[in-house]
């Protein structure tokens, strides 16, 4: 699979997680998309994923 693609939305609400957590939680993020065949982090992925990360900000 190629690489994952990230929307505007999704980029932005990476960049509300601490940076000092934001690495695990994007490749978490693009470890999800690509288990469900998605070759786009979009918003509602990132809100599907919330859940994993509560508290840490987006």
């Amino acid at each position: 699979m190629g690489d994952i693609v990230w929307s505007k939305e999704a980029e932005l609400r990476l960049d509300n997680i601490p940076s000092f957590i934001r690495p695990m939680a994007r490749k978490e993020i693009e470890r999800i998309a690509k288990e469900k065949g998605m070759t786009e982090i979009t918003d509602a992925l990132m809100e599907e994923t919330k859940s994993k990360f509560i508290g840490i900000g987006y």
